[in-house]
């Protein structure tokens, strides 16, 4: 079965990585199923297609293929091949999404926001779309990885429902070929992988999402009693519409001077005034 991997027009490219192992003296194509057509032949291009190119690692062990400028006819069937006997390949679905050029994501509040450990996380989306309808779900990612609220049912660590759920833009994770071709999901690390299991479920747990649909498309993630691990990037990503982002800094101190900077313009006003009336005061005592 096809490794889905979902990518949006009007981004710079789509990424498909391929893992070999154990290459040796063999080569990898990458050919487009749709036609039949051998797109690369190791870092050689073999289309006028510009937009088509290739990269290898520096330990031959990943060929990545790039789509500059994926379009929605870019979709289809995509297989890296090995010129082994018997042929060893691993195929992927590459679905692009159309988005619309006005359609986009906004968040917000600046672009870093700060909050108080224990304190709650609350992120609101607003998706503007000229057709709201086909506006599709939004998700929220930290870094790489999807956040999932905790459910009660699954003893599990939440995961990334790769077949149902769009992947984030230039994050291509894919289940393990049980053959010697593997894609990029083990040379990915991320927040998830650092944190200990008994984390994540807690950082689940914590978690909470609503959506509205009215003229707009409205999804607020709210993250309870934040620690220190919640830092991190925030990702909302609309199925149709451009993506966007914020830094989150969760601070034990209590005033942190980056929670302060709203004070700090009202002191500015504050000292302005007290020298204004310092210097009345001073005119009129030396006309008296």
């Amino acid at each position: 079965m096809p490794r889905n991997i979902t990518g949006r027009t009007g981004h710079t490219e789509a990424i498909i990585k391929c893992r070999v192992d154990s290459l040796h003296d063999k080569s990898v194509s990458w050919i487009r199923k749709r036609d039949l057509h051998i797109l690369t032949v190791g870092t050689a291009t073999y289309t006028s297609d510009k937009r088509f190119q290739v990269t290898e690692s520096k330990d031959s062990r990943e060929w990545t293929l790039h789509v500059k400028a994926p379009q929605a006819r870019d979709s289809g069937i995509y297989e890296c091949q090995v010129n082994t006997e018997p042929k060893m390949s691993m195929a992927f679905q590459l679905n692009i999404i159309e988005i619309s050029p006005d359609a986009k994501a906004i968040i917000s509040g600046p672009h870093d926001l700060h909050f108080k450990a224990g304190s709650a996380i609350i992120l609101n989306c607003v998706v503007q779309q000229p057709s709201v309808k086909d506006i599709g779900p939004i998700y929220w990612y930290r870094g790489e990885h999807m956040i999932t609220p905790f459910d009660a049912d699954d003893d599990s660590v939440p995961q990334q429902q790769q077949e149902q759920q769009p992947s984030k833009p230039q994050s291509k994770q894919t289940e393990q070929s049980s053959i010697s071709l593997e894609d990029s999901r083990k040379l990915e690390t991320s927040l998830n992988e650092v944190l200990s299991v008994d984390l994540q479920k807690d950082f689940a747990t914590r978690i909470a999402m609503e959506s509205q649909l009215g003229d707009t498309l409205k999804s607020r993630l709210r993250i309870s009693n934040a620690q220190t691990t919640d830092t991190g990037n925030y990702t909302c990503q609309p199925t149709t519409a451009s993506s966007a982002s914020v830094l989150v800094h969760v601070i034990n101190d209590e005033n942190p001077a980056a929670m302060q900077k709203s004070a700090g313009f009202a002191l500015c006003g504050l000292d302005l005034k007290l020298r204004f009336s310092l210097c009345l005061l001073l005119v009129l005592q030396w006309t008296k």
